[in-house]
């Protein structure tokens, strides 16, 4: 019997320790505050984040076009060589690397489209073909509302 009791009153302080464990991590965190780098290291995380969806409207804006796309491309070169060197900076300089050479193999994608079409005449034939070749409508073109053929019923 009196080790029966033994073991029920270890089962009690060790019920009373484990609850009060419980109950004091609901009331405490149980995480610290993030040290300043830390902090930093987040700031700039999400910059890179919000950089990175403003390029990808740019790049949007731009796939078409040579020039500006190679704009972005010495954009990116530009910033890969200030930030060259920094130990912080390896997220970014990634990404900058992985935008270069997607933005140089569509120019170089680009470049070879625009080498295969036919010089442009004077005829209309000429322009209308150039046109819609050149992915992007003639000026003062409309858009359509649907790529498909319609159909009346």
């Amino acid at each position: 019997m009196k080790k029966f009791a033994i073991a029920v009153g270890l089962l009690v302080v060790a019920g009373a320790i484990w609850s009060y464990n419980v109950l004091r991590a609901d009331q405490e965190p149980v995480s610290a505050t993030p040290s300043p780098v830390e902090a930093g290291r987040q700031k700039l995380h999400d910059q890179l984040a919000q950089s990175a969806q403003r390029e990808a409207e740019i790049e949007q804006q731009d796939w078409n076009s040579v020039t500006l796309l190679r704009a972005l491309v010495a954009a990116h070169q530009e910033r890969i060589q200030k930030l060259t060197g920094n130990s912080e900076a390896g997220e970014i300089l990634a990404h900058d690397r992985d935008a270069v050479a997607r933005l140089q193999k569509r120019v170089n994608d680009l470049v070879a489209q625009e080498a295969m079409l036919p010089p442009v005449g004077t005829g209309n034939q000429a322009d209308a073909g150039s046109a819609a070749n050149s992915g992007s409508p003639p000026a003062g073109a409309k858009p359509l509302a649907s790529t498909s053929p319609q159909v009346d019923r």
